[in-house]
């Protein structure tokens, strides 16, 4: 069942009441993430509500008209179903924590100085500006439903055309794919150590690569598509096997505890942030070195140091002295240009493993 009803009208400072009395779940399982959105875009957003341009609907989970406990785990009356940037916008505005841009202008008074002003600012200084983001009243739709599978096909739909990646897609597909990935996201090796860019999930695309990776038990295709038909075969496989999806007989939860054990022993050995593991690319690559060969683990990072200095060295050297550079060493970089391939990632680990038997030897070029 699926029922789609206009919310009684309420205006955006109502909306930020509720919003501070903790009855707004703004980050249910099947949202995206609150750093999509610049600094810019939010405050266009208010230069947008001052100058009476629409906003598109909102959609919320209304526990208050249907309550659904199993839906609703964070036990609070709303949870944004879309729109999450746009009212995260507004009320970071009405929380000081967004100022007007600075060529902001409001037509309807257009002597008044208020680019660049925060919230407080203008109210002080021109009440009647600040009344027309507070005295807006957006057009929010209820969603009411006992079926977790139409909130999260809602939310797809909705997003079609907004360019959802593969992992924000997959973020709202049924089966254990998406609960392990978010289990393992907040593992600290991703909370803590990795310094690529998380703002479109990327951290969860890499960690659904580890459970693939763990569930054949070997490098594969790691594409979108590859992606894709994984968590929709761990679904189907979930459905056919109710009352199975525990312990040995679960190959899914078996991969689960597999990546987390080999990411427990990689954390002990990169720094917070570490400039080593700022291309998720490579990850998979140290990852299965770490699965395969733990006993050296506490020597991977010095290793990958010392194999992006003879990367960079390569490539520099290949521009100027092609037969000197070290072809190897040339091979690893480029193959890590299409870093989904099976063939890339067998070829790249084959490199890293061999190189790194050849580091651990006492000879001049080892780099200690």
């Amino acid at each position: 069942m699926l029922k789609i009803t206009l919310h009684e009208s309420k205006n955006f400072a109502a909306w930020h009441r509720d919003y501070l009395s903790g009855k707004i779940d703004m980050d249910p399982p099947y949202q995206r993430r609150a750093e999509i959105w610049s600094r810019w875009k939010r405050a266009h957003l208010i230069d947008s509500l001052l100058n009476d341009f629409d906003v598109p609907k909102f959609y919320i989970g209304n526990f208050y008209e249907m309550p659904v406990a199993q839906l609703n785990p964070a036990h609070k009356p709303y949870s944004i179903i879309d729109g999450k940037q746009r009212f995260g916008a507004i009320f970071d505005f009405f929380s000081d924590n967004v100022r007007l841009n600075k060529s902001c202008v409001c037509d309807e008074f257009p002597d008044a100085a208020i680019g660049g002003l925060s919230y407080s600012e203008l109210k002080e200084n021109f009440s009647l500006i600040a009344e027309k983001v507070e005295s807006f009243i957006p057009t929010v739709m209820n969603v009411l439903t006992d079926n977790e599978r139409k909130i999260e096909q809602l939310f797809l739909r909705l997003n079609m055309g907004e360019a959802a990646t593969g992992a924000e897609q997959r973020n709202a597909m049924q089966g254990p794919v998406p609960l392990l990935v978010r289990e393992l996201a907040a593992h600290p090796f991703f909370t803590s150590k990795i310094r690529f860019s998380i703002g479109r999930m990327q951290e969860h695309n890499l960690i659904t690569k580890l459970l693939l990776l763990e569930f054949t038990g070997q490098f594969t295709d790691t594409k979108k598509t590859d992606l894709d038909n994984f968590a929709k075969s761990a679904a189907k496989w979930d459905t056919e096997n109710q009352g199975q999806i525990d312990g040995n007989v679960n190959p899914y939860t078996n991969a689960r505890d597999n990546v987390f054990e080999t990411l427990e022993l990689l954390t002990k050995e990169f720094s917070d942030k570490d400039k080593v593991l700022s291309s998720a690319g490579n990850i998979p690559i140290y990852y299965w070195f770490a699965k395969n060969h733990s006993r050296w683990i506490t020597e991977i990072r010095d290793f990958i140091l010392y194999l992006t200095e003879e990367v960079k060295e390569a490539v520099q050297l290949q521009r100027v002295n092609p037969s000197a550079a070290n072809a190897q060493i040339l091979s690893y970089y480029t193959m890590g240009r299409t870093t989904n391939d099976q063939s890339s990632l067998d070829g790249r680990y084959r490199i890293f493993e061999r190189l790194f038997r050849e580091w651990q030897k006492p000879h001049p070029l080892r780099r200690r």
